[in-house]
């Protein structure tokens, strides 16, 4: 009986509510006490996309067991806080950007738009993460690209009005009006201007 009360005692007093619960992906995670947290001025690879369990681990692994304070309480429609969160003193938003997990977005006006910005050059100049793209499985179908009149060495499309970007050979950029159509020499480049690998092709 002691040694089932002195478990209890010891769970009670390692469990944290502002400690983390689980990670849902980059950039969101839920606390203990039931409070979704969404990293404010970033944006890492969604649930399908490239790099997605990685960015979430990275998350995670910033985070557990840590003592964690937050900058922000302003909730989105989705009721996420939006939070620069700190761990142990390190700001996560910012060393997530500048390891390659993720990338600037929204952060301008914020309080830390000039680290943030910072920290974007530096994994991108390194080829950090997301940045470290290898184009080799779109280069097979480069050759397609040629027929919606993209130049000569493109490999990649997308809609200006979307936010992911295709291979030449997925059916979905048939509907692409060509006005609207963007192309791409290389993975890197469309993640740059915003966009992500599309989960369906």
């Amino acid at each position: 009986m002691k040694r089932v009360l002195l478990l209890l005692f010891l769970v009670a007093c390692a469990y944290e509510p502002t400690g983390l619960r689980y990670a849902i992906d980059g950039d969101t995670f839920v606390l203990n006490n039931g409070t979704t947290i969404r990293l404010l001025g970033i944006d890492a690879p969604e649930k399908g996309d490239m790099l997605y369990d990685r960015a979430a681990y990275e998350l995670q692994r910033r985070l557990v067991g840590r003592q964690l304070v937050f900058e922000g309480e302003e909730k989105d429609k989705y009721g996420r806080q939006l939070s620069f969160v700190f761990a142990n003193g390190e700001n996560v938003n910012i060393d997530l950007v500048q390891e390659g997990w993720a990338r600037a977005f929204m952060h301008q006006n914020t309080k830390y738009e000039a680290l943030i910005d910072k920290a974007q050059e530096k994994s991108r100049t390194e080829r950090k993460g997301i940045w470290n793209i290898d184009d080799r499985s779109y280069q097979r179908l480069a050759g397609r690209c040629a027929e919606f009149r993209c130049p000569v060495g493109a490999l990649a499309v997308a809609s200006k009005y979307g936010d992911v970007f295709y291979n030449c050979g997925c059916s979905a950029v048939l509907v692409i009006v060509p006005e609207n159509l963007i192309c791409f020499t290389s993975l890197q480049d469309a993640i740059e201007q915003g966009f992500r690998e599309t989960k369906k092709c």
